[in-house]
């Protein structure tokens, strides 16, 4: 039969593993709180900013009535000199 302390020792030596265990989990858990916290406070800036941004007036735009778009109406097209003046030219030689 084992001793009594034996016992103890080894359901010590357990318990003192379990305690290691949820010290690395909760570590573990702290961190992944954290960065949800980051996650969290950058995406209400992006909210905020975009809330502003939408808020103010358009500079461009203030004071004026945008066209809007016509059943039916055409689109003028591209010719090949307007293309090429306003496309990047290639510095691959073709």
């Amino acid at each position: 039969m084992p001793s009594v302390l034996g016992l103890l020792e080894a359901r010590e030596k357990k318990v003192r593993a379990e305690v290691v265990r949820l010290r690395e989990e909760a570590e573990r858990i702290r961190a992944a709180l954290s960065a949800a916290e980051v996650q969290l406070e950058r995406l209400g800036q992006a909210r905020e900013t975009v809330t502003e941004v939408l808020a103010e007036p358009d500079a461009e735009t203030t004071g004026q009535v945008k066209a809007a778009a016509v059943t039916g109406s055409t689109v003028p097209t591209a010719s090949r000199v307007s293309v090429r003046r306003y496309l990047p030219r290639s510095t691959s030689g073709s």
